[in-house]
């Protein structure tokens, strides 16, 4: 009888999966960076971070946030 009940979760459980949207053709990662006045540090830690998917970091956009700068990168 055990067998049985979990032969049917786990069933249910492939079933329920099959459903779920799947990803195709995911994006590549990116990150963002808060600074003031310089974007040179930004710049090398979105490189930092790029490189550990084999990829270089490109700025995307900079954004204000009060005093604040944000640095958006995609890592291409």
């Amino acid at each position: 009888m055990r067998q049985w009940w979990l032969l049917a979760v786990v069933a249910a459980s492939v079933t329920a999966c099959e459903r779920e949207p799947r990803i195709i053709d995911a994006p590549p990662p990116g990150i963002s960076y808060r600074y003031k006045d310089d974007i040179t540090d930004a710049r090398q830690r979105a490189e930092q971070y790029c490189q550990q998917y084999g990829k270089r970091a490109h700025l995307q956009s900079i954004n204000q946030s009060g005093t604040d700068h944000i640095a958006v990168y995609d890592c291409t």
